[in-house]
């Protein structure tokens, strides 16, 4: 079994909330804030000014929407200002194409972990994450915190981590979460839970030593973790593992941006996930 680097602490410098300013991207805001104030970050908040839609209304109208565009970008400014209130920020409106801005701000600042809001519209079995938060979401090259519409709302002040869930389907992707995963459990004292699910024909005993193996010596941990190991389809089972056991954040690591996700299977199981998950989802890449 592979040898994990988890005795340093998760360092957590600087931190990005991607916002479109909706109701929807609020969501992660808390999530945001509780992690800049427990790790003393500093925590950038970007809107990406896209593009005008002028063109598709009648000219007569494009002074009119153009100022009532700048007059809710300064009143946006002012709640997030309000809103952060209280931890070190700095809020970064740009204009361009979504993705180009937000990996040139994870470049520029040298962001640590990139946190947004999902939607989460289901049809034909197939899970969105939205198209912007898609887009950051597969070619972003740090770790991204996803909060998606299932997450209970929660304040600034009252974002815990009781209970940590780890799945893992032991790739060498897959273990690129176990670090972040131990290292949250130690450092808020949280209870960690291993994850394994089962699609082909190993033994249950088996998987469940291989989980307790993932846990080094002198983790320092708050208590033993909680192996579990079960049969099923994975996207499925993760998310009733997650419920089950009260989970406050769901790890798991993922292909790198390079492989682009390639399997439509692995993607779909991932997507869902990330979008219907009843607690906020840490992907690492791999």
């Amino acid at each position: 079994m592979r040898i994990l680097d988890t005795t340093s602490r998760l360092r957590l410098a600087n931190l990005l909330y991607a916002t479109d300013l909706s109701s929807t991207a609020e969501r992660a805001l808390p999530y945001a804030m509780g992690i800049a104030r427990r790790y003393g970050a500093m925590l950038f908040a970007a809107h990406v000014i896209q593009p005008e839609l002028l063109p598709l209304m009648p000219p007569a109208a494009w002074a009119t929407m153009a100022e009532q565009e700048r007059e809710y970008r300064e009143r946006a400014q002012q709640v997030l200002e309000r809103q952060l209130a209280g931890v070190s920020h700095e809020l970064i409106f740009r204009a361009g194409e979504v993705w180009p801005v937000v990996s040139e701000i994870i470049a520029e600042k040298q962001i640590d972990l990139l946190i947004l809001s999902t939607h989460g519209r289901k049809g034909l079995q197939k899970a969105i994450l939205g198209s912007a938060a898609e887009e950051i979401f597969r070619n972003s090259p740090c770790p991204v915190l996803t909060v998606g519409p299932d997450v209970s709302p929660r304040t600034a002040r009252h974002v815990g981590l009781t209970r940590i869930l780890y799945a893992t389907d032991f790739s060498p992707e897959s273990l690129a979460g176990a670090p972040y995963a131990i290292s949250l459990a130690r450092e808020h004292r949280s209870n960690l839970i291993l994850f394994h699910c089962i699609e082909d024909g190993a033994e249950v005993s088996a998987m469940l030593q291989t989980l307790q193996e993932l846990i080094p010596f002198g983790a320092d941990l708050r208590s033993e973790p909680i192996c579990v190991a079960e049969r099923g389809s994975h996207g499925e089972k993760v998310l009733e593992v997650a419920e089950g056991h009260g989970a406050d954040m769901l790890v798991l690591g993922v292909p790198s941006t390079k492989a682009r996700l390639a399997q439509k299977s692995h993607r779909s199981a991932l997507y869902r996930i990330v979008t219907q998950a009843t607690c906020p989802v840490l992907t690492v890449r791999g």
